[in-house]
């Protein structure tokens, strides 16, 4: 049958919101049985793709004119997987990775950012004020042929049907426009209730 080794990377990150909402000095646990110290990254983006290539570069290491030498394609076969990233907004220390097409990062939002969880009535609501920070930056909308296929089966992303996709509703149901907006809403919000 064969196998296949993943090596990490074919990943897609699209028009999210991430938010440093706590210090991003690693945490540091001890092991119970000997105490070993463990540290636990609390780094919030997708800064940790900085090693990752984008498709061009990716796709550069292959020579398709020529027969495959598959030794000298070694280091392409075990090297990562391209990453693809454009729209996303960064905030309060948040980082992006560092070839991703287009994003805003808002570095010092300090205590006057706002992202809570709340119980109102027996009911939970999101109440957050990132749309102040966030402003008139959007990306564009996301469907099939932005997200392209994906490494391993070959496939397309798609409906369960197999007609292409298309993220035109929001969270809540409501259309997107032209104009999308970075996260989950297709209009800013400043409270919303959870389902």
């Amino acid at each position: 049958m064969g196998f296949m080794t993943i090596l990490h990377g074919d990943n897609r990150f699209c028009n999210n919101i991430f938010v440093q909402k706590w210090p991003s000095e690693d945490y540091v646990t001890h092991n119970d049985q000997d105490g070993t110290p463990f540290s636990e990254n609390r780094q919030v983006g997708t800064h940790v793709f900085d090693d990752y290539p984008n498709y061009d570069e990716w796709i550069a290491q292959f020579d398709f004119t020529q027969r495959p030498n598959m030794m000298a394609l070694e280091p392409a076969h075990m090297g990562h997987l391209p990453v693809w990233s454009e729209g996303n907004v960064y905030l309060n220390g948040a980082r992006p990775w560092k070839k991703e097409v287009k994003n805003l990062t808002v570095e010092n939002c300090g205590q006057e950012l706002k992202v809570e969880l709340v119980e109102k009535n027996g009911e939970y609501y999101l109440d957050t004020n990132i749309y102040d920070f966030i402003k008139d930056f959007s990306g564009r909308m996301i469907n099939t042929e932005v997200l392209g296929k994906a490494f391993e089966p070959e496939q397309y992303f798609e409906n369960p049907d197999g007609t292409p996709i298309r993220f035109d509703s929001d969270y809540m149901g409501s259309h997107r426009g032209i104009h999308v907006i970075p996260g989950p809403f297709a209009e800013p919000v400043d409270s919303v209730k959870v389902k």
